[in-house]
């Protein structure tokens, strides 16, 4: 049984066990030796009939040419100084002696080889019993009896490699293999560890089993194991052992015992505590449960064999329970544990000694709190009557006949159950009362904290939502009767509204992200395009050929740039700049372009209220929202044209609440009504138009993007746009803006002093220019060379700081912020601190001034211009920024 021979399994069938009969058990020590005496005299028998004058001779052969090599040692010893004869004969003995051995060996003449065998382990220090004992193994092998010895073993039996390649497998394992279906497709046995192959605890041991058996150490542990596929397998109980081979260090031996499943019969701890009065189970490092006793049984309602894990008793997390368990302290743990016929419970954990193979169990005793059992008497106290929220006590199946016995004022006002029995179903839909008696069985099954159920009462502007908790009331084990149910309600509202709101504002700042990051990008290039144009304009004034022609490149680069200033918007980082208005003046402005985009077939009318306040908005963004809804409009309206009306109004905080639009403040509004006379909007989809992509035309038509850019703008200014509700024929969409009050204004904001800009745009003063585009670098050097300024260039910040280490009297820093390496925010932050520059700082960038506002806020008294900027608003912001502190 060597590594190196192949693996020897049995073809025959496994013994018969179904008579009943108890296997034989393995041969005790005696019996062994007596039947290696037994073969031993039939060896020698057989020898003496064979061949055993021959055995004698070849023995007194052998010794007797020991004899002659000795005699001839002490013949040349005494011959010393002569030469020749003497030679052969040394020569001719020990040629004799090696003769006789090898002439043994051949015959199979056994008397020469067990003697130089038995002189052999006497010359290596071998005692005499254990150089008896392997020659009675020796003989046990050639006589072809220990492979019967262990396949008559009723245990499984494996030897195998240290490294766990299999060398020989009994019957007993081979059948197991079998019903485990891991057996190879030669009919080969499986290693031990794919026997037992399997995931989470049991993998463990097995691990610490082929750990010792790699290390030639002995070792032990109970091992579950569920093998079969008939009704999900059979669930069986192993010891499983492993044990070096003394005189074979390459191979170790496997045993496994199966042990019964019966809790009674595999451990006496089980059997000692079977009857006692408390729960007590035995628990496994593992979170195996490896007996339970008649009363935990009895106190969780289960059946016989259906615990086998901590996880099969308790709620939630179970690892630290386990672990505290399992240091056996007669500390006292609290868990909520699972019950059969009754709710779940909160159950004390108490450890107290340790038994078991291997690694072992910790037996445990367990005592629940058993006062949630007893009956629960409810009812409605003048406290709880007036209390804020919902409470109501059901009778009956809460999804069938359920009927409101008892109900505060909250619950009463919610749902309109002012009758006392008035049935439930009249309060609550069909569908939110399936939903509560689901969470009722749920947790009645489970456990845990409740979970709620959200109804909503009403429509509109006036719909209110509810949480719905249900706790139904304890009532005596097995008894029968009414079912009654505590039912809780939460108005949740004003919640729901706003994290409506997050989710649509989560939404556009998802796009927006995206979209800044576009606008950054294409900022820069149009930076390139209306700087260097407005510097050709200024060399072909107007009467030039060329002219005309800047003049259109100008304009549409600048509609690029407020293309993108609509894209900012849906993150709403654009920089707003606010300003006092009046939306009279702004709609009849802006009407010359409106009546130019909607086309000849759509006729716009405007209709401006009376007396109404003024607004503060930001005037390019609102005629963008306006623009957009417009535009909507006339494609709504298609091929037939039709009206587009733009209505005004002043709505008044006490008319406010009335208008039912969610968003609405307590406050003055004007209202911008834009209508159509086009299909109008399906009420199925109403709830959609303000979201990114949705959008009703045809593929390559919409991007669904127009009205999520109005919502957006809208929100920014601080208002409110909403579908108004009712309407027959065509959409009108509501804007409500803040009214402006000028005193309320006053007190509370600064007053600004009037700004003028420079006429006079040159200026003396040396300025240091950081950018790390090239085109827009180039243009900005140009633009304030040609105003008379001493301009330095640096591509990054690295270089920025090097130039400014060598020479730090500038006046002026103009730096992008965004760059590589090192942004421009940081650069000026390292020169001021470690280089001690003073100069003035202005940031350039492709972002909205909001977006980049944190980086910017690091340095003290920084200007700001974003890109695309003119050569005009360059030159003026530099100059306010030198000139600033000048009378």
């Amino acid at each position: 049984m060597s590594g190196a021979e192949p693996v020897k399994t049995s073809q025959e069938e496994p013994l018969d066990q179904s008579n009943g009969e108890t296997p034989p058990r393995p041969p005790t020590n005696e019996e062994i030796i007596a039947m290696m005496d037994e073969a031993a005299s039939k060896a020698n028998a057989s020898d003496n009939d064979d061949g055993g004058l021959v055995n004698i001779a070849t023995f007194w052969l052998l010794w007797a040419g020991v004899a002659i090599a000795l005699l001839a040692v002490v013949y040349v010893i005494i011959s010393a100084g002569e030469s020749g004869g003497t030679g052969l004969v040394l020569a001719g003995g020990i040629a004799l002696l090696v003769a006789l051995f090898l002439g043994g060996a051949a015959l199979k003449m056994f008397s020469p080889v067990l003697a130089a065998g038995v002189m052999m382990r006497r010359v290596t220090g071998k005692k005499p019993a254990e150089a008896v004992e392997l020659a009675g193994a020796e003989i046990l092998s050639a006589l072809g009896l220990a492979e019967r010895v262990l396949d008559a073993d009723m245990d499984a039996r494996l030897v195998a490699r240290r490294d766990g390649v299999v060398t020989y497998a009994n019957r007993a394992y081979t059948q197991l293999a079998k019903d485990a279906g891991v057996m190879g497709p030669a009919g080969l046995p499986p290693r031990i560890d794919r026997l037992f192959a399997q995931q989470g605890a049991e993998a463990t041991k097995v691990f610490r089993l082929c750990k010792a058996a790699k290390s030639a150490e002995a070792a032990e542990e109970i091992i579950y194991q569920t093998m079969g596929l008939d009704g999900g397998g059979d669930r069986r109980r192993f010891e499983v052992s492993v044990r070096p081979i003394r005189g074979a260090d390459d191979h170790v031996a496997w045993r496994l015992r199966e042990l019964p499943v019966e809790e009674e019969e595999q451990d006496s701890l089980a059997a000692a505590y079977a009857d006692f009065p408390r729960p007590v189970f035995a628990l496994e490092k593992s979170g195996q449960i490896a007996w339970t006793n008649a009363e935990m049984r009895k106190k969780l309602g289960a059946d016989r064999g259906t615990i086998t894990s901590i996880d099969d008793v308790v709620l939630g997390e179970t690892s630290n329970l386990v672990r505290n368990l399992w240091r056996i302290d007669r500390s006292s743990f609290t868990a909520h544990v699972r019950r059969k016929n009754a709710d779940p419970t909160e159950a004390n954990f108490c450890s107290f000694r340790r038994g078991g193979v291997g690694e072992g169990f910790a037996c445990v005793e367990l005592t629940i709190d058993e006062s949630v059992d007893e009956v629960e008497d409810v009812a409605l106290s003048g406290d709880i009557s007036e209390s804020p929220f919902g409470v109501s006590i059901i009778e009956g199946e809460i999804n069938r006949d359920g009927r409101v016995v008892e109900a505060n004022k909250a619950f009463a006002e919610a749902f309109g159950a002012q009758k006392k029995n008035a049935p439930l179903s009249k309060s609550l839909s069909a569908e939110t009362l399936e939903e509560i008696a689901e969470e009722i069985r749920r947790k009645t099954r489970a456990g845990g904290s409740p979970k709620p159920i959200e109804a909503t009462v009403g429509s509109g502007v006036h719909a209110r939502t509810f949480a719905l908790y249900a706790r139904p009331v304890r009532r005596k084990r097995g008894s029968y009767g009414t079912r009654r149910t505590l039912l809780y309600s939460v108005d949740v509202t004003d919640r729901k509204q706003m994290e409506e709101e997050y989710a649509q504002d989560q939404k556009l700042r998802g796009i927006g992200e995206l979209a800044s990051k576009v606008a950054h990008d294409f900022n820069n290039y149009l930076q390139v395009v209306i700087g260097h144009c407005e510097r050709l304009m200024l060399k072909h004034p107007a009467g030039d050929p060329a002219y005309p022609d800047l003049v259109q490149i100008r304009e549409n680069a600048q509609r690029a740039a407020n293309t993108t200033k609509q894209l900012l918007a849906f993150s709403r980082k654009q920089t707003l700049k606010s300003e006092v208005l009046s939306i009279t003046e702004l709609l009849r402005d802006f009407s010359r372009f409106l009546t130019r985009s909607i086309s000849e077939k759509v006729k716009l009318e405007l209709v401006n209220g009376r007396a109404l306040p003024s607004i503060k908005v930001d005037r390019h963004q609102l005629e963008t929202a306006i623009m957009n809804l417009a535009v909507n409009a006339r494609d709504a309206m298609g091929n037939a044209g039709g009206t587009l009306t733009i209505r005004t109004q002043c709505i008044p905080a006490e008319e406010v609440k009335s208008r039912e639009v969610i968003g609405l403040l307590d406050q003055d509004y004007v209202l911008i009504e834009i209508a159509d006379t086009g299909p109008g909007v399906p009420k199925e989809i109403a709830d959609k138009i303000f979201d990114p992509f949705f959008t009703t035309k045809d593929s390559g038509k919409g991007t669904g993007l127009g009205l999520s850019t109005v919502y957006g703008i809208i929100r920014q200014l601080d208002g409110v746009i909403a579908l108004k509700p009712g309407v027959k024929n065509g959409a009108t969409f509501e804007i409500y803006l803040p009214a402006y009050d000028a005193e309320e204004a006053a007190q509370t904001e600064p007053a600004a002093a009037p700004k003028k800009e420079p006429q006079d745009l040159t200026g003396a003063g040396r300025i240091l220019i950081v950018e790390d585009e090239d085109p827009v670098r180039n243009f900005v050097i140009a633009t304030l060379g040609d105003c008379g300024y001493e301009i330095s260039e640096a591509e990054d910040g690295d270089e920025a700081l090097e130039i400014l280490e060598e020479d730090q009297d500038f006046d002026l820093i103009i730096s992008d912020v965004m760059m590589p390496v090192m942004d421009g925010p940081s650069m000026v932050a390292e020169a001021r601190e470690k280089l001690g520059i003073k100069s003035k700082v202005i940031f350039m960038s492709g972002y909205a001034e909001a977006a980049v506002r944190e980086q910017l806020d690091v340095i003290d008294g920084a200007g700001y211009i974003q890109k695309p900027f003119t050569l005009k608003g360059i030159a003026v912001a530099v100059k306010e920024t030198l000139y600033s502190s000048e009378d």
